[in-house]
């Protein structure tokens, strides 16, 4: 390996995993590292300041790579030797990296995988003095609102440090699921990658988390393992199973969590129900046996139109597939979710045919829901 090592981290590091893994050259065959679990090297061989960031061309090679994220994340040992500046941003790492955590991009430049990033995201601390003020304001604001209105109602608050934990955890499962998923995300501009390979598993993730330890966020790592969900095809399926997944504390509906994309075995009905021997519901909450449990379709526009024309066709004879074999089938569009009313009535949907009821929220959990829906909602599928 050369003397010198950048070692990419958080945002940064999420956004060459999405390049790479989308196109041609995928990660697969780039060399890992380390061997085995240590620490990042202390002997001075980690790019640790404004200076080696520029002299080792690092902004240039990410550029080639497709990757224009300004500041550049990397990790470091410690605090001293660190140097403030617009190209990079430095953040210590002094924990343990995981056995093959790492991927090399090319020489001098290792890039964090999957699972290091996602605990790298739920580590991450930013600056909240902006987050008070805004908050301060936006009190004062609805409280001068209602007073013109005539309201004797006080305004309801999330203390912004609450929401902003939450926020960032859900953030961090965001980005588990799309790395457990078989979809990238591009950048501003560029389309979403469908039918790629998972780069990780929950379980990767359970064993990258052990061998870090206890160290600054792997309690929330560890409670990102318990949020995320496997098997997502599409940005609206994480959003969708998210929002219908998430403790009522975080805005979302508490429901069970369904298999996504999971392959149901019918061949013994092939050929009286069924033309194929496999399906593959969107969402299905499996029941006790074959033909008990509800299947959740979405048909995505954008998806079919990714993914080919004809999936449209094979979306209605899934559906009639599943439902001639018994299992409650519901079905989504991007109409029916485009507002939070919409996706409450189909959350109510899919509680009715589990047999549950939904939790009766409070005021605070209402807004905490309007928040979570405009965090997780694509903006397209919206308007």
């Amino acid at each position: 390996m050369p003397d010198v090592q950048a070692f990419l981290s958080h945002e940064s590091a999420c956004d060459v995993l999405r390049l790479l893994s989308a196109g041609r050259r995928g990660v697969e065959g780039l060399v890992r590292w380390p061997e085995s679990a240590r620490p990042l090297p202390r002997d001075g061989s980690c790019v640790s300041s404004q200076r080696d960031f520029r002299g080792g061309r690092i902004e240039e090679r990410l550029v080639e790579l497709g990757a224009s994220r300004c500041p550049v994340e990397l990790i470091v040992p410690r605090q001293e030797g660190r140097s403030s500046g617009r190209a990079a941003r430095f953040h210590v790492w002094s924990g343990t990296l995981p056995a093959r955590s790492l991927v090399q991009v090319c020489p001098g430049l290792l890039v964090s995988g999957p699972e290091l990033v996602v605990i790298q995201l739920c580590s991450a601390q930013g600056k909240l003095d902006a987050l008070l003020d805004a908050h301060v304001s936006a009190v004062h604001a609805e409280a001068d609102l209602l007073a013109d209105l005539g309201l004797d109602d006080s305004p309801v608050i999330d203390h912004p440090l609450e929401w902003e934990r939450i926020r960032r955890l859900v953030a961090a499962t965001m980005v588990a699921c799309e790395f457990m998923g078989t979809y990238r995300l591009g950048g501003a501009a560029a389309p979403v990658t469908y039918r790629v390979r998972p780069l990780m598993s929950a379980d990767s993730l359970v064993c990258a988390i052990a061998e870090v330890g206890e160290f600054q966020g792997t309690r929330r790592a560890r409670r990102v393992c318990g949020l995320a969900l496997e098997g997502s095809a599409s940005p609206m399926e994480t959003s969708l199973a998210l929002m219908l997944t998430l403790p009522i504390d975080f805005g979302g509906f508490g429901l069970g969590h369904p298999q996504l994309n999971h392959a149901l075995d019918v061949s013994e009905f092939r050929g009286t129900l069924s033309d194929r021997d496999v399906v593959t519901p969107d969402f299905l909450w499996q029941g006790e046996g074959m033909g008990s449990g509800v299947a959740l379709e979405y048909d995505s526009d954008e998806f079919h139109a990714a993914t080919g024309g004809a999936r449209l066709g094979q979306d209605a004879v899934r559906a009639n597939i599943l439902a001639s074999l018994g299992y409650c089938v519901l079905r989504a569009t991007p109409e029916t979710v485009r507002t939070l009313s919409g996706m409450t009535l189909l959350a109510s949907q899919v509680a009715h045919a589990l047999g549950v009821e939904l939790v009766e929220t409070t005021p605070l959990q209402d807004l905490r829901r309007r928040k979570l829906y405009m965090q997780l909602m694509p903006v397209r599928e919206r308007s």
